[in-house]
């Protein structure tokens, strides 16, 4: 499954960005993936949510193409197979080999890559560095010399070394155990000082994106350094040591959860540390409030949160017992009244497709579809109710343009009208970029290629 892009479609069906949806949803803690269908993405591809990179992944399966049949040279930095991309991909996964994850390596075995066989390619980089260097040294004094040999045949290189010679040698910065060039660490300094002081401020390291402090985008650094320790974390990489000065100011500087849920413990916790009245179990805040609202959920989701947000929770008085007290989620109700108006239109006009302002016996029928049909958009599998539609019209949310479809209702409905024949002309002149099933629904009144 790493092939499928978000941007694949098969079938007519977007199978890429449902992946991806499901990805998403196996890595958060706020809606995780019910068990079962993760078995079942399993049973097809075990590699289906890499702890990974995806391109990881995806390098992965080029290199073992690209070795089919083939015995890998680690002797010669694996310049006998053809596709260079993969050779360099391969040559690079030797040399970090010790750092990567368990898992990767196991796939690495699959294509040939054992320890050994990375401690060879390990020896064959650093000797070929070393002839390279030995080499480039011999062609640059060799330039130098015929270089001043033709410009003065008193050979000025003789004056130029004695003068190199007697220049005192500027000492080397040593490469800082950070992980940073000597260049960059006072601007690490000098957010960090920011990051400091908003602590002192604010009590944590939840800013907003577009938060300034003093002028500086403190905001705006942060989320770069989130988005930095997240890609090494996909890439199996370990976290950069110069991040723990974050994590030494605020702990939670990067959670594991979404950020939003942070930031609505620190305003609940301030509000708790402010003396405001804050009774989780006795609902105070009320949960109509903005703050009651986020302790209800956190309350109803408490089994289902990560520990450490439990911890958090608890130091704020939110604990299992008073999660226990509050009654179950309520569920929704059905939208019996307005199924029935759905399917009393679909009898009477053949389809579940009315304009957005059509009104059925006082009931907003066109709003209320087209709330459906944006909802169906943001889920990654169809509720009962949206289920009930496809039963009652299956094109009621079709994957083309919703005017394609009014415009074929109107074409169906009044075959001899004008503008009905000139949208006709159109759809036959680009038939063969129309969907199979808009085709099919072509065909079913009459209209062929």
């Amino acid at each position: 499954m790493a092939s499928v892009t978000s941007a694949t479609v098969h079938e007519g069906f977007r199978l890429g960005q449902w992946l991806a949806n499901q990805r998403n949803h196996q890595r958060s803690y706020r809606r995780p993936l019910p068990a079962e269908r993760a078995q079942a993405l399993a049973d097809i591809d075990p590699w289906w949510n890499p702890p990974w990179h995806l391109t990881w992944l995806r390098h992965c399966y080029r290199a073992r193409d690209a070795a089919a049949g083939r015995l890998l040279q680690a002797e010669n930095g694996f310049n006998d197979l053809d596709d260079r991309g993969a050779a360099d991909w391969l040559r690079r996964q030797c040399a970090l080999y010790d750092e990567l994850h368990p898992e990767q390596r196991q796939l690495l075995a699959g294509i040939g890559i054992t320890a050994d066989v990375a401690r060879t390619a390990q020896d064959h980089a650093r000797t070929a560095s070393h002839i390279w260097a030995v080499n480039q040294g011999s062609d640059r004094e060799d330039t130098a010399r015929r270089a001043g040999s033709l410009a003065d045949p008193a050979a000025l290189t003789g004056r130029r070394h004695a003068r190199r010679a007697a220049e005192l040698k500027r000492p080397r910065d040593p490469r800082s155990r950070l992980g940073h060039r000597p260049d960059l660490r006072p601007g690490f300094e000098t957010a960090l000082a920011h990051a400091r002081a908003w602590h002192a401020e604010h009590g944590h390291l939840a800013a907003p994106r577009d938060t300034r402090h003093d002028g500086y985008a403190l905001g705006l650094w942060l989320f770069s350094q989130r988005n930095r320790a997240k890609q090494r974390a996909r890439a199996g990489l370990p976290s950069s040591p110069h991040l723990s000065e974050l994590a030494t100011i605020d702990p939670w500087w990067n959670p594991p959860w979404d950020l939003h849920w942070q930031r609505n413990y620190y305003r609940a916790r301030d509000h708790a540390e402010a003396g405001l009245p804050f009774d989780p179990a006795a609902r105070i805040p009320a949960p109509s409030t903005v703050l009651g609202s986020w302790i209800t959920r956190a309350c109803l989701q408490y089994d289902q949160l990560h520990p450490d947000q439990q911890h958090l929770l608890n130091t704020i008085g939110v604990t299992a017992q008073t999660a226990g007290q509050w009654p179950p989620s309520p569920r929704p109700r059905p939208h019996a009244e307005a199924l029935t108006h759905a399917r009393t239109w679909a009898s009477e006009h053949g389809h579940l497709c009315p304009p957005i302002k059509t009104v059925h016996d006082g009931f907003p029928l066109g709003e209320w579809l087209n709330r459906q049909c944006e909802l169906a958009k943001k889920r990654s599998s169809p509720s009962p109710t949206q289920q009930t539609l496809t039963t009652i019209d299956p094109w009621w949310n079709p994957p083309w343009p919703i005017l394609w479809q009014h415009t074929y209702h109107h074409a169906r409905a009044n075959p001899r009208h004008p503008a009905t024949r000139h949208w006709l002309r159109n759809q036959h002149r680009g038939w063969l970029l129309l969907h199979p099933d808009q085709q099919h629904l072509l065909v079913s009144i009459g209209i062929r290629p």
